[in-house]
């Protein structure tokens, strides 16, 4: 019979995020997870959420672990900006936006995965968003255009800077076209508060030079 440290080891062996109810499927108790992170042959990363070591974690792992402990949520503003390098900023938390109707509180993960838990009507949780996977973990996220378009309407809360260095990083690095803000704009139903910066992005376009390309 198969010890359930070994069950474990098999589990976390392609280094990908687990919840705890894999392991519980598995037949491995509770305490066994316990023995295991004392023992320095699994990380914990949050509250049900295991890995196998340290060497396999990535650089977006706390993203994917928001994911894993609350599905169905999408990755955003800060997080989102700064995974598509629309930012110089290395947010202290996880933006993470949910269903408002359904969640009323902020989001818990763990002490090592902080979350700003943003609350969004349902139907403003598809446009936009993207998929990837990170450590195995398929992470819903604002694309490019999403991101920027959100820290525009955000300002408010965020000030200008965020929104306005996130749309000059887009049209600098040709991230898309300014008709694909427009279409996002529209689909949020905030054209008029962002039609400004967005109509002194078509004009000033061509002015902005692109990055370098790597080793030129």
């Amino acid at each position: 019979m198969t010890k359930p440290a070994e069950r474990i080891a098999d589990i976390v062996r392609d280094g990908n995020l687990h919840h705890a109810s894999e392991f519980v499927e598995a037949g491995v108790a509770p305490v066994y997870l316990t023995r295991a992170v004392a023992a320095e042959t699994l990380v914990q990363y949050g509250h049900g959420i295991y890995f196998r070591s340290w060497d396999d974690a990535v650089e977006h792992v706390g993203l994917a672990a928001v994911s894993m402990a609350h599905p169905g949520g999408v990755v955003c503003l800060g997080s989102a900006a700064q995974v598509h390098n629309l930012s110089n900023e290395d947010p202290s938390a996880v933006w993470y936006a949910v269903d408002r109707n359904r969640v009323k509180r902020q989001l818990k993960v763990g002490p090592s995965v902080p979350v700003t838990t943003v609350f969004w009507p349902a139907d403003l949780l598809s446009p936009g968003v993207e998929v990837r996977s990170v450590m195995g973990v398929d992470i819903r996220i604002t694309g490019p255009a999403r991101t920027v378009v959100d820290l525009l309407r955000y300002r408010g809360k965020l000030g200008d800077e965020p929104g306005t260095k996130a749309l000059t990083d887009y049209l600098r690095d040709r991230h898309g076209p300014v008709n694909q803000l427009w279409d996002v704009a529209d689909e949020l139903g905030c054209r008029r508060s962002v039609e400004p910066f967005l109509r002194f992005a078509e004009e000033v376009l061509e002015a902005i030079p692109p990055s370098p390309s790597p080793g030129a």
